[in-house]
């Protein structure tokens, strides 16, 4: 998500929020001042917080030092496959320029109802009266304010009840500065069109600028007759412009009942007070964020390694945390466990064997898991857990899986007789992005194609040739013995009759231990396959399988 799209989507959630309190709690209440700031505050608020960064930085439950046996770190990479780096320049590119050229069609429509007006003004006859411009024409249907001018039709008569009532009426939206309201929600609503909630924050400010003149102006007549005279002119009014006040503006049913009811709402205080929380709220989610650079930074060094524990003190330390059979579980011995083979074994095991959680793949999520077990007196694995923060996605419940697989190590020794010893052992998850390659040519130079309009086919589909690998390969004993596990990539040409030939294995890395001579000799001893075709014809393809070997525990 870019930090465009990010921002927008958290200034529509933060507006939604607020329009939502508004709507269930203040909407169509007669504290019309309060709800005229409360939607402009809102709509400030939605677009300064989501920009407001507060870090806050938590220490990890067990950050105090691991002061045990650590191994070097095991990073595991998962590849996924993402768009290159110009392909996705090219698509937010796009996007950004399509929202732009939307806000400027907003401010330019805008800026054009802007100079309809000024030509309104210099079009017609315009009469100072302190503290107002009046601007008398005969194409003003009804009448509007903006900003110092009152723009009133020339026929209209100005001394009778209607007319001093309507002309009360707009010198409050001028005393009231409600001009300056409505520009600024225009503004605000082309630049963030996408904002539904934006848009409906401009409406009820609208609405509550007329529920504040028209209570104003029928403070001392008649309301009844107030109300006719609005019902009047609506029926008389023409198209408004969306940054004015009118006299006329709908819903015209909305204003007579502010205007007329008279009903004290049940709460008015608290209604207004709930915001408080809810403004905290969504501070709190939306300004804070957790910085979890400061995570293990005293446990990995830039080496990616945990430095050597201090050498034993005369008589080895334990913790005091024991098996169940009450044994003693040392932290420094003279002789450390070891796993079978070293480091290099250790770490081959661990990458043959985990499997990076698909809710992480999908998420990207990764970070470095300490799995801390115990190395009992025969080698085995005991009392497998994870220690510190915990990342979530499945990270530590595989590390914890996989640690339990483990064959016996080495067991660690003191005083030259076999003890239990504490353990702990970093395992780094990482995703490694796969950008896509330049598409190869069709046709090679030795005319085989690398892709078809009609792909090759075994006998039986993809069915069959899960039933023909699984019945025909052999493990090699090598491998079985030393337990090597991975796939083999065999690469080969199938020719305009579904012949195999230039069978290879083209794996990286190679597994060894006959892994790939038992996948070549399978590939090489296959039947037949449906041949690839292009253009109505057969043609030769250049084609590769995968084959997985697995030993079972």
């Amino acid at each position: 998500m870019t930090p465009l799209l990010a921002y927008l989507v958290k200034v529509i959630i933060c507006s939604g929020i607020l329009y939502g309190y508004y709507h269930m709690a203040l909407r169509n209440n007669r504290f019309h001042q309060w709800n005229r700031y409360y939607v402009l505050l809102s709509t400030l608020l939605s677009l300064v917080v989501p920009l407001i960064r507060i870090p806050l930085s938590f220490t990890p439950e067990e950050t105090q030092g691991i002061y045990v046996y650590t191994s070097q770190v095991v990073t595991l990479r998962e590849q996924v496959f993402t768009p290159s780096a110009a392909q996705q320049a090219t698509y937010v590119n796009w996007a950004v320029w399509l929202y732009g050229a939307i806000i400027l069609f907003c401010l330019l429509r805008l800026c054009a109802g802007y100079f309809r007006i000024l030509r309104l003004v210099y079009r017609s006859r315009v009469e100072f009266i302190k503290p107002y411009w009046l601007v008398l024409s005969e194409q003003i249907a009804a009448p509007f304010s903006f900003f110092k001018y009152i723009f009133w039709n020339s026929g209209m008569n100005a001394d009778s009840t209607e007319g001093r009532q309507i002309l009360q009426h707009e010198m409050v939206h001028l005393q009231e500065k409600h001009s300056t309201d409505k520009l600024f929600m225009e503004i605000i609503t082309a630049i963030c069109w996408i904002n539904p909630f934006f848009h409906l924050f401009k409406r009820e400010l609208t609405l509550v600028h007329e529920f504040i003149a028209d209570k104003k102006a029928a403070q001392n007549g008649n309301a009844a007759d107030y109300a006719q005279t609005i019902l009047y002119m609506a029926l008389q009014s023409g198209p408004n412009f969306s940054m004015t006040n009118s006299f006329s503006q709908h819903p015209i049913k909305r204003r007579i009942f502010m205007l007329t009811t008279s009903r004290q709402l049940r709460f008015s205080y608290l209604r207004r007070l709930m915001i408080l929380p809810i403004a905290t709220m969504i501070f709190c989610s939306l300004a804070f964020v957790v910085n979890e650079n400061h995570s293990f930074a005293n446990v990995i060094n830039p080496a990616d390694t945990i430095p050597p524990p201090p050498p034993p003190a005369p008589s080895a330390q334990f913790k005091p945390d024991t098996l169940p059979n009450n044994e003693e579980v040392f932290t420094f011995v003279e002789q450390p466990p070891s796993f079978p083979g070293g480091d290099p074994a250790l770490a081959k095991f661990l990458n043959q064997n985990i499997r990076y959680p698909h809710a992480a793949t999908e998420k990207g999520k990764g970070g470095t898991i300490f799995v801390s077990f115990v190395v009992t007196k025969d080698g085995s694995v005991k009392n497998v857990k994870t220690v510190g923060a915990k990342k979530g996605y499945g990270l530590e419940e595989e590390a914890v899986r996989v640690v339990k697989l483990m064959p016996k190590w080495k067991p660690g020794k003191q005083n030259n007789r076999l003890v239990n010893v504490q353990f702990n052992l970093p395992i780094r998850f990482t995703l490694q992005e796969v950008k896509p390659e330049k598409k190869a040519p069709k046709v090679g130079k030795d005319g085989v194609y690398t892709y078809a309009d009609v792909m090759p086919k075994f006998p039986g589909g993809d069915e069959g040739l899960a039933r023909y690998l699984s019945t025909n390969i052999r493990y090699p004993a090598d491998a079985t013995k030393l337990g090597i596990m991975g796939n083999v990539l065999v690469s080969f040409t199938l020719d305009t009759e579904g012949n195999i030939k230039d069978v290879r294995a083209v794996n990286k890395p190679v597994l060894g231990s006959g892994l790939e001579e038992e996948g070549i000799r399978v590939v090489k001893s296959m039947p037949k396959w449906r041949p690839a075709m292009d253009g109505g014809k057969t043609v030769p393809i250049r084609f590769a399988v995968p084959i997985r070997f697995q030993l079972q525990h």
